[in-house]
């Protein structure tokens, strides 16, 4: 598969065949998709794929965020309230994906913004910009090698409305959640959407 043809054809599936993934077969996706680039390829990130029944249980941390994306989901789509049920049904196990990878990077320390100097707060958001750039260049890469190997994904951000607790069951700490990709064997082909006009501008040419 071309890389044109990949980026082309990728879906975001939200439902899933039950056959698991099997390690050696995840692997090599995930190790690739590391050659993501980043600041001063720094590689401010933390990939961590989860499968069988720790699955099933962070399933379960992370449908809390229902309550507060229903609001989202109701402010963003006001007059279509079939998006709105069909879209929390999904997180009730997020279309039987068999493993789920989240992907963090580090949480920097909060300056004191009354005191800190300009430099020290501009640091701190160019440092957590450019972190989480890094980190969804990695998931993209997911996505696409995913894809490449006959398997689908589906980017979540929902649960980032309870990080705290995704994080706290991973015992993690001093990390900040960027996304989740639902991967495994797609059960269903979305259609393509269209793409939204033409923001592209040349300049000089």
């Amino acid at each position: 598969m071309e890389l044109k043809e990949a980026i082309k054809t990728r879906r975001s599936v939200r439902k899933f065949q039950g056959q698991p993934v099997a390690r050696e077969v995840l692997e090599p996706i995930l190790n690739d998709a590391l050659w993501a680039p980043s600041n001063a390829n720094k590689q401010q990130w933390q990939v961590i794929a989860v499968a069988g029944k720790k699955r099933d249980d962070l399933v379960k941390v992370m449908h809390q965020c229902k309550q507060y994306l229903k609001l989202k989901l109701e402010d963003d789509f006001p007059d279509k309230p079939h998006i709105v049920e069909s879209t929390l049904k999904y997180f009730d196990d997020f279309g039987g994906a068999p493993v789920l990878v989240l992907v963090y990077i580090p949480q920097p320390k909060e300056p004191d913004w009354q005191n800190a100097s300009e430099y020290e707060r501009l640091a701190y958001v160019f440092e957590r910009r450019t972190n989480t750039e890094g980190a969804a260049a990695l998931a993209y890469n997911v996505t696409l090698l995913a894809h490449e190997a006959g398997l689908a994904t589906c980017w979540m951000t929902g649960p980032t409305y309870v990080d705290q607790e995704v994080s706290k069951y991973l015992g993690l700490e001093g990390q900040e959640l960027i996304c989740i990709l639902a991967l495994g064997y797609p059960d269903q082909t979305p259609t393509a959407p269209p793409r939204k006009g033409q923001p592209i501008s040349y300049l000089g040419f």
